[in-house]
């Protein structure tokens, strides 16, 4: 079975067999979005205030949409997100617009998004597991954890795990739980130590030729002012409504735990305020998303026949819209638990894995 990446013209390609594809694909074989983080020697003192001169200089992300994308209506309230590094720091900076600014969690690793909150998700070495997550209310109260595997691999979040060297602040403008009046946004600024993003001796530092993956969220309840207090709105039946999952790069479906879905981030040696750097999505970032639409939809046969299957056919004919070309063969092999989709050129230089545990391997060779 073949497959066809055109690197000449991948934007129309992609828009054709977007169209050729259904609806759980189409969302989740979208180009997540990207990032270029600039460096800066200026000290940052973190304070909640975005009024910096260093951070005028850093460019603000897309506004946040919803985690589902296009399927979804577009925010009510605005969020944006800025980055800066150095040699020491990954610094994030995020505005929320919010008429009504509430918080309750008080502790330390609550379940902050029961909360309206934000959210930091980042995967460092792109290898979609191992990853960390941050999550801020407007009281300043954290939840952060460590995540070895996702939870489609009946994972589980390693919740005694903290942040070491991280520093935060909020800041609001308005006033924190008074529904009598309207607010205007808070304001989060974080500092995330590369040493707390390392593995085993490395000190975490990014290399700027490898891309990294991050996301953000937030969380936004609908509430009304009842007896001095935010009340979550109901249903008729009394059930609370759910809440709404804004995000930077949309998902495609309600799940934050899909790191292949994160977007790029790309870390320039530029300083801000400087040169500007493109961004160039590598051949074999792209490749990677025709594996991962093998694995999701190996992980659908699974839950309906209780095995994997090594026939493309059997994964979907919309699925074979993106193998039409002589420039690379896709083959699976399977044992009844297990599966193995690999992607390779016919020059033999491209070789890609993927497996059921979603580990991608890249055998390549140039």
């Amino acid at each position: 079975m073949t497959l066809s990446l055109s690197s000449c013209n991948q934007k129309k390609e992609n828009t054709a067999n977007q169209e050729l594809l259904k609806d759980d694909l189409k969302s989740l074989l979208t180009e997540p979005k990207h990032y270029v983080c600039y460096y800066t020697d200026e000290q940052i003192f973190i304070d909640g205030n975005l009024d910096k001169k260093v951070w005028q200089q850093a460019e603000w992300t897309d506004l946040f949409v919803d985690i589902e994308g296009d399927k979804k209506p577009f925010p009510s309230q605005n969020t944006k997100v800025k980055m800066l590094w150095d040699s020491t720091y990954l610094y994030v900076a995020a505005q929320l617009d919010e008429e009504h600014i509430w918080a309750y969690l008080e502790n330390h690793d609550d379940i902050v998004y029961h909360d309206n909150d934000f959210e930091i998700f980042i995967d460092p070495d792109n290898d979609a597991k191992n990853y960390f997550e941050f999550e801020i209310n407007a009281k300043k109260t954290v939840f952060d954890l460590f995540l070895p595997f996702p939870y489609r691999h009946s994972s589980f979040a390693l919740h005694n795990w903290d942040f070491k060297g991280i520093k935060y602040a909020v800041q609001i403008d308005g006033t924190l739980n008074n529904g009598s009046d309207k607010d205007k946004k808070w304001t989060v600024e974080v500092a995330i130590p590369f040493t707390d993003l390392s593995f085993g001796l490395d000190n975490g530092k990014p290399d700027p030729d490898k891309l990294w993956r991050i996301n953000f969220s937030r969380v936004h309840w609908d509430t009304k002012w009842e007896n001095g207090k935010y009340v979550k709105l109901t249903d008729k039946n009394g059930k609370t409504l759910a809440e709404h999952n804004w995000v930077w790069s949309p998902v495609g479906v309600i799940s934050m735990h899909m790191p292949e879905r994160y977007g790029y981030l790309k870390f320039s040696t530029n300083k801000t305020g400087t040169v500007k750097e493109e961004f160039k999505l590598p051949e074999t970032e792209k490749l990677k998303r025709i594996l991962w639409a093998v694995f999701y939809r190996e992980e659908v046969y699974f839950e309906k026949n209780k095995k994997y299957t090594s026939d493309i056919k059997e994964l979907g004919n919309d699925l074979l819209s993106l193998f039409n070309s002589k420039e690379y063969k896709l083959s699976i092999i399977t044992a009844e638990t297990l599966f193995e989709g690999k992607l390779e050129s016919l020059d033999g230089k491209t070789k890609m894995y993927i497996t059921n545990e979603g580990t991608i391997k890249d055998l390549s060779s140039y």
